[in-house]
Order: C-alpha cells, then sequence, then structure tokens
C-alpha cells in the first residue's frame, strides 16, 4: 500500500527528528581522534589545523576565532553543536573549509547564522530541526546542498542559492513550511527525491536550463503551489512530483520540448498516449480523457477532489498507481472495453464512490484498487479478470483505540464473478470427470460466484502483481503483500 504508506510517512516525518541519535560512524570519528578543550569548545588535530568537535551544550551565543593555541581552525566536525538547545546565534570564522554532518543538528533555538565563504562543503542533514532559523546565507564557493540539510526548518523563510550550486540533494529542504519562493541557481542540474517536499507555502518555483530529469516527490505536499511550468529541456517527470498539491490549477509545457505537451492545463506524452499529470486544484467538476490516451499514468489525478465525473477514452488500457486516489467527490467509473490492468490504489480513497462498471478485458486488478470506497456495495468481475490483489474490493479502513489502522470488510458488499471463464470451467469438468469427481467440484465451480470477497481472496491464485505503471509487473510469490 505505497501511496498511503507515503503520504503518511511524508506528513509526520518531522515529528521524529529531534529525538534520533547522532549516527554512530560520526561519533566514532571524533572519539578516534586526539582532543583538547578550553572549557567551550573541544578541538581535535586534523590535516592543516584543528576541527571544532565539540561545544558547551548550554552556549547561548557561539563567535568562533581563526585559529586556536596558534592552530588554524579548518572546519566544523561531524556533530559538533549537535542538540545545543539553548544556542541561539553562531558566526564562524573566515578560513573554515568544511561543515560537517549533523553539525547544527537539533539546535532548535538557532535563529541565525554566519556561514564564511571560505566554506566548500557541508554535511548531510547540518541544519535538520533547527526550528526557528529564519535565515541562511550560503556561501559563494559551495557546489552540493547536502540530503537533508535544512529539513524540518520550519521558520526558514529567506533563502538564497549561490550560482555554484549544481545539485539540491534529497530532502534538502523538505519542511520548510515558511519558504513562499525559491529561486534555483542557474547552473543546478540536479534535485533530489523531495528536495522541497511539503513546503506548504512554496508557491514560485521555476526550473533551469540545466535541470533534465525530475526526481520522485521533488514538490509533492506544496499546497501552496497554484502553478507550474515544464520547461523545454525537462525530458523526465520522475514520480509523484505534485503529489497533494491540492491549489495547482493548470500547468504548462514550454514551447520547444520534444517529451511533453499540455492541453487545458493537463500534462499528455508528446504524442498524447499517456496522461502524467492533472492538476488537483482544478475547480472543474467533470473531465473527459482525450482519445487516443491508452494509460493514466501514477498518481496523475491524486486527490482531484472537485472531480465529480471521469469520462474515459475507448482506448484506455491501463490505469497507474493511485491514479484517482483521493478523489472524494468522484460517484462512478465506466472503465471501456479495452481496458485491462487497474495498478495499485487506483481509485482507492474514493468516499463518494456507488457505482463501478468493469470491461470484459480486464486482466488484473492491483492491490487495494478500490479499497476505502464505503459506498462501493456491489461489484462484478468479468471472467477475463484473472488476477486480484489483496483488499481489491470491499474492504474500508478503521482505527483502533490505540490509532492502528486495518482493512475490516465492508457490511452489505456483495461482488459478482470471480474471475472465472467459461474455458477455465470446462477444463475443471474435464478435470473432474477424469479423476471421478464430477458433482464436487463442478459444485465447487459453482460456489465460486457466490462466495463473499474474503472467501474469493483466499482461493485467487495471482500470477502477477500490479503495482504500478512506472515498474513492471511483478511475479508474486507466498510472501505477503505489504500493506
Amino acid at each position: 500500500m505505497q501511496l498511503r504508506k507515503l503520504i503518511a510517512a511524508a506528513a509526520a516525518g518531522w515529528l521524529c527528528l529531534t529525538g534520533a541519535a547522532l549516527p554512530a560512524s560520526a561519533e566514532t570519528e571524533t572519539e578516534s581522534k586526539e582532543t583538547y578543550t578550553d572549557g567551550m569548545f573541544t578541538f581535535a588535530y586534523t590535516d592543516g589545523g584543528v576541527e571544532l568537535c565539540g561545544c558547551d551544550t548550554k552556549a547561548f551565543s557561539v563567535k568562533l576565532p581563526a585559529e586556536m593555541n596558534g592552530q588554524k581552525i579548518v572546519g566544523i566536525a561531524d556533530g559538533a553543536f549537535y542538540s545545543c538547545a539553548s544556542l541561539e546565534s553562531v558566526t564562524l570564522s573566515e578560513g573554515i573549509t568544511y561543515i560537517g554532518r549533523y553539525a547544527f543538528s537539533g539546535c532548535e533555538k538557532l535563529k541565525s547564522l554566519t556561514i564564511p565563504d571560505s566554506v566548500k562543503e557541508i554535511g548531510a542533514n547540518t541544519f535538520s530541526g533547527c526550528f526557528l532559523l529564519e535565515k541562511l546565507e550560503l556561501p559563494d564557493q559551495l557546489t552540493e546542498i547536502p540530503d537533508g540539510m535544512c529539513y524540518t526548518c520550519i521558520a526558514l523563510s529567506d533563502l538564497e542559492f549561490p550560482d555554484s550550486v549544481t545539485s539540491i540533494g534529497e530532502e534538502a529542504f523538505y519542511n520548510c513550511s515558511s519558504l513562499t519562493k525559491a529561486e534555483l541557481p542557474a547552473h543546478l542540474t540536479t534535485l533530489g527525491n523531495y528536495a522541497f517536499g511539503f513546503c506548504q507555502n512554496l508557491s514560485d518555483v521555476s526550473l533551469p536550463g540545466g535541470v533534465t530529469a525530475l526526481s520522485s516527490g521533488v514538490f509533492a505536499g506544496c499546497t501552496g503551489l497554484e502553478s507550474f511550468t515544464i520547461p523545454k529541456q525537462l525530458e523526465d517527470l520522475g514520480s509523484l512530483n505534485f503529489l497533494g498539491c491540492t491549489k495547482l490549477s493548470a500547468f504548462t509545457v514550454e514551447e520547444g520540448n520534444l517529451k511533453f505537451t499540455a492541453k487545458d492545463g493537463v500534462i499528455y506524452s508528446s504524442d498524447e498516449t499517456t496522461l502524467y499529470c492533472y492538476p488537483a486544484g482544478n475547480p472543474q467538476k467533470s473531465f473527459t480523457v482525450p482519445e487516443g490516451v491508452t494509460i493514466i499514468h501514477d498518481a496523475a489525478f491524486f486527490h482531484a477532489e472537485n472531480l465529480t465525473d471521469v469520462n474515459f477514452p475507448s482506448t484506455l488500457q491501463f490505469v497507474g498507481a493511485g491514479a484517482f486516489d483521493g478523489c472524494v467527490s468522484l460517484k462512478s467509473v465506466t472503465l471501456p472495453e479495452g481496458t485491462e490492468i487497474l495498478y495499485e490504489n487506483a481509485f482507492a480513497d474514493c468516499s463518494a464512490l456507488q457505482h463501478v462498471t468493469l470491461p470484459s478485458t480486464l486482466r488484473g486488478v492491483g492491490n487495494y484498487v478500490f479499497y476505502n470506497d464505503p459506498l462501493l456495495k456491489e461489484i462484478t468481475v468479468p471472467a477475463s479478470c484473472k488476477t486480484i490483489g489483496q483488499y481489491a474490493f470491499g474492504y474500508v479502513e478503521k482505527t483502533d483505540a490505540d490509532g492502528n489502522a486495518s482493512p475490516v470488510k465492508l457490511e452489505g458488499f456483495r461482488q459478482h464473478g470471480a474471475g472465472i471463464s467459461a474455458v477455465a470451467v470446462i477444463g475443471i469438468a474435464v478435470g473432474v470427470i477424469v479423476i471421478g469427481g464430477v458433482i464436487f467440484l463442478l459444485l465447487r465451480v459453482i460456489r465460486k460466484n457466490q462466495q463473499t470477497p474474503a472467501e474469493h481472496e483466499a482461493e485467487v491464485i495471482a500470477h502477477e502483481s500490479y503495482k504500478s505503471i512506472a515498474g513492471e509487473p511483478e511475479t508474486s510469490s507466498d510472501d505477503t503483500p505489504d500493506t
């Protein structure tokens, strides 16, 4: 149940940060060096001078000198100020060339920081959990923004990138909820997974010319984003990049892009056979997928909460993972003949969905496809459908007193058909005659079409697993699918 896990984990991830321990590798590295202290700071000898590797955790304000005992201070070690909960301001001396991993992580009261231009390298998660950090000036020689650098810096609102930056790491500005604008550097080429994920107030961002591919979830959860332009050089949209952007009302594609096109604010492949992304904030209640579209991509309509009606084209073959997950106003779904596969979570959490018509061409249904659709009380599965995933029909999510969610059978749900074709029935009958058990096994076949969802699910032998458009169908095993 990948999409549901992703959103829950991402929305709550920042709550867990400050309790995390400093990575053991960082502690071991510091302990292995010869150190000395002046009462406030602890230093360790290193190439070219000394590095700061510790500070009095009760320190309120720190101004680091350029030298200590005649030794040049060349860097800040991993975790040097880790969880200095009283620290509010820091001034670092010119000459420092690097700042280690988690160096200021968990400094909850840190409001200001001056980083000298001599710094060329900053480690991962350096300022993660600095909840009061409002402004950050980055040095001119910096080329890489590391993973998690400002993870959950929820007060950060003023940020300027030097032109030297070419890459921004994974979750670098994740949940920086006060950030309203991100003017990305001109030489940027790489944006890591969830680089700006859940920056709820980010409303203005554009991709520079060097970015040709997006990773996953770069702008997921940016609920303040109202429009977005796909630049002409972009060749790969990645996945889940606009998940939860509920105010985004239209996409545009810059002229000259050879991979994508936009029609009425919706992104398609240039040949218009794949619908990639529908803007969740579009106020329209009805949408017609154009003829010629064969694939509705993963999460294409995710949480398009205004849609009550979607008309599908006769050319449709595949509906991707989570394609209509969270479309809470969608009332009915009629899939055309020719539709073959519904991937995982395709129509999950559609709380108003009451009627579904599945085509006779359907071959497979992934896990949780119609999960947690409480008004969907009846469905007919065509004989062509040989693969039905876990909790695909007739289950809703219930939460117990401890807050644990689990699927339970929907009261009154009826499932007709069980994916057994006439050919299969004849084959079974022949087998029955051969072994002498004619009556018993024929009754078993008839019984198949009267099974409850739970009984049917227990007896379906799934030969394929339909998880997402992005990956090929996987061969199933005896392992229990992730829930």
